[in-house]
């Protein structure tokens, strides 16, 4: 990440921030919105690219939707409405989220892998050996309350049981949205003493492949795609947009990374790019 990028992402957290080299101020808050600022009226479209990938703010995608909207208009397609799909799903790959064919993968994995899906596992296994043991006591009870009493501390701890896989399942569901990462080895692509990750294949992120994009239009019930309409049509329009989303941002970043460094005293040796 650029330190233009850094920037701009610190910016729009709750702290303020400011460009600093060996402890001297030289780039206030005041100055770094400025800028951000001047690219927005010359670049707005790549800075909402920005605004969406870095800061996931949902005005700057529909934006961006709009955008891409009038690139189809000039398109001699037939089937507008699923590029038109396709473009929304361009969006999400640019800003490193998974399509809707490899979520089910991710949450799976991240009811199974995370910190937080082994240590529900962990209470899971105590409470299920308690229920086992409060099992093998009922025959020995010599009054029904006893019996009573051990059967309603069975049915609190299945409760519990319960309720704590509904928590991982919506804790998977809901990073399974977020982020390309593989959970499995937290983006690093390797596992412990066994090599590369089997999950990710090495890569550290699910990178959507062609067959991910094709299969995301069943998933959200646009049907199948004939491979001539795939070839001829969707898959080169999925690519230029992909292409135009990427070179776009990339020209507000080098913008953006110009301008701050103009801004920066040149003598204390800040470079941004």
């Amino acid at each position: 990440m650029s330190r233009a990028i850094e920037l701009f992402a610190r910016m729009h957290e709750v702290r303020s921030v400011t460009a600093d080299e060996r402890g001297r101020q030289t780039l206030t808050g005041d100055v770094i919105l400025a800028v951000f600022g001047k690219v927005q009226h010359k670049m707005p479209l790549g800075m909402d690219l920005l605004m969406a990938k870095y800061v996931h703010d949902a005005p700057a995608a529909n934006r961006i939707i709009d955008v891409m909207a009038i690139w189809l208009n000039d398109e001699p397609l037939k089937r507008k409405d699923l590029a038109m799909a396709l473009s929304c799903v361009a969006l999400d790959v640019f800003c490193d989220k998974p399509v809707a064919s490899q979520k089910r993968q991710l949450a799976a994995l991240w009811r199974k892998c995370s910190d937080q899906a082994k240590r529900s596992n962990r209470l899971i296994k105590g409470w299920q050996a308690k229920i086992k043991r409060l099992q093998r006591n009922i025959d020995a009870c010599e009054t029904h309350a006893a019996e009573e009493r051990l059967l309603s501390a069975i049915n609190d701890l299945e409760a519990l049981i319960i309720k704590d896989r509904r928590r991982i399942d919506e804790y998977a569901q809901s990073q399974s949205l977020k982020s390309l990462t593989c959970p499995r080895c937290s983006g690093t692509g390797l596992i412990l003493n066994t090599g590369e990750c089997p999950s990710c294949n090495g890569h550290g992120l699910f990178i959507p492949s062609v067959d991910n994009i094709r299969q995301h239009l069943r998933h959200i019930g646009l049907g199948r795609v004939s491979d001539k309409l795939w070839e001829n049509e969707l898959k080169p329009w999925f690519e230029k947009c992909l292409s135009k989303l990427y070179v776009k941002s990339s020209d507000a970043t080098k913008m953006l990374s110009n301008f701050l460094y103009n801004e920066s005293d040149l003598d204390n040796g800040l470079c941004f790019i």
